[in-house]
């Protein structure tokens, strides 16, 4: 484990050495030739001070996920040190393993969320400074603590589970783990918009009578037309734009950031709320599930294979037992949080296809391109971004397009080269 440290100490270095050259040398609103001095560039509708302050936060955000992210392994790996000390504490207490695992994961994530709370409070503050909260600390902490009994409530029954399968099944448990999944994301999908999302915000019909009638309209158009138009309180935690359409059946919700209602003209909000409402008219849920099975059939075999080897090679320095052994679940974490990590740019990859997608409905739909081009300068002001970043970091980072190719593509869109979006 000395050795390892050492070799990582030393890799840590020069690769923080070398994202620091990198991204110091980035320039503040650089877009592509083929980008400057249209409606697209930041530089045409952002002044030279916001954009060096969207700059600013750019930086931040980047170094801290090309810095974070090696030391979160790190750091999970490293509670592999007490991880048996709290196991055997677990076993003392209890006889049955459901509450041995109960104590264990509760301990766990406490000690995480404390470790984690510096950052998350230097990021807290930070949205306040550059305007992009103004949530109460009580607020942010009363949201960590519905987190964190959530996490409790939902998380320790999964990882129960997770070991029951592991103890029936120790050589086909990642299987079972993969089959129980896709049921469970669609359960979650059902119940969240009623159960959870309401513990943080709350969501009321949507008052404004000629906004919701467009919206109304919209998704008369599109086939819902018994969805619930909700108004949600957005800025008690946040002062950016945003609008979702989520759940399922008759939990469908059409939902509009209070936000988004100050910020956003009428013919912006209908641009806005098209492109959300395409995501269930183009079947974006249901493609993105069937994806989500492949490539979550690939992930569960192959953090199989890579706990087991980790496990069987340094397990027994950590006085791990076998892979029943609830010590084991940080390798378990690490094992699947690197897979995970690792097949992210495919889900980003399917993201930014459904958001050219929605994007070309909506402005279908809408049909008013210089409020669709103005919503998306205002929503690149308002979350304070340059709405470009390098393709290195889209690719790893990007979960949608960057909003300046986006209002390219809205600027340049020709409606009758296309049919209406079916």
């Amino acid at each position: 484990m000395k050795k390892f440290l050492f070799g990582f100490f030393i890799f840590y270095l020069l690769y923080a050495a070398g994202i620091s050259v990198y991204l110091l040398n980035l320039e503040p609103g650089y877009v592509p030739a083929e980008y400057a001095g249209t409606s697209a560039d930041p530089k045409e509708f952002m002044t030279k001070s916001e954009i060096e302050e969207a700059h600013h936060l750019d930086l931040i955000q980047y170094f801290t996920f090309f810095l974070q992210t090696p030391l979160d392994v790190v750091l999970v790996l490293f509670f592999m040190m007490i991880s048996v000390k709290l196991r055997n504490q677990a076993i003392a207490r209890f006889r049955k393993s459901f509450w041995q695992i109960s104590f264990y994961y509760f301990f766990f994530s406490l000690v995480l969320t404390l470790l984690y709370l510096p950052l998350d409070f230097f990021f807290y503050k930070l949205s306040r400074e550059y305007g992009l909260s103004s949530q109460s600390l009580a607020s942010w902490l009363g949201d960590m603590g519905i987190s964190f009994g959530l996490d409790m409530v939902m998380g320790i029954p999964l990882i129960w589970l997770l070991f029951f399968a592991i103890r029936k099944f120790p050589k086909k448990w990642w299987l079972a783990a993969w089959a129980a999944s896709l049921p469970l994301t669609i359960l979650l999908m059902f119940i969240a918009p009623v159960f959870i999302e309401p513990l943080f915000n709350e969501y009321k019909p949507l008052e404004n009578g000629k906004i919701k009638a467009e919206i109304q309209q919209l998704a008369d158009e599109a086939g819902i037309p018994n969805a619930k138009i909700l108004e949600m309180n957005m800025s008690k935690q946040t002062n950016t734009i945003n609008a979702f359409v989520n759940g399922f059946g008759s939990n469908m919700q059409i939902v509009l950031g209070d936000t988004a209602i100050n910020e956003l003209d009428v013919d912006e909000l209908k641009f806005v709320m098209a492109h959300e409402i395409a995501h269930y008219k183009m079947n974006h849920i249901y493609k993105g599930l069937a994806l989500q099975v492949i490539v979550s059939f690939f992930t569960a075999f192959v953090t199989f294979c890579l706990f087991n080897w980790v496990r069987e090679k340094w397990g027994h320095r950590w006085g791990i037992k076998n892979q029943q052994d609830i010590a084991v679940l940080p390798l378990l974490i690490t094992s699947f949080s690197i897979i995970s990590f690792l097949a992210s740019p495919i889900d980003h990859w399917q993201s930014r296809h459904f958001e050219v997608e929605a994007d070309r409905y909506a402005i279908e739909a809408a049909g008013n391109r210089e409020a669709a081009i103005t919503a998306f300068q205002k929503l690149t002001i308002n979350s304070k971004s340059t709405g470009y970043e390098p393709a290195v970091i889209h690719y790893i980072m990007g979960s949608h397009p960057r909003i300046t190719e986006r209002i390219d593509f809205l600027e340049n869109y020709d409606a009758s080269d296309s049919g209406k979006a079916d």
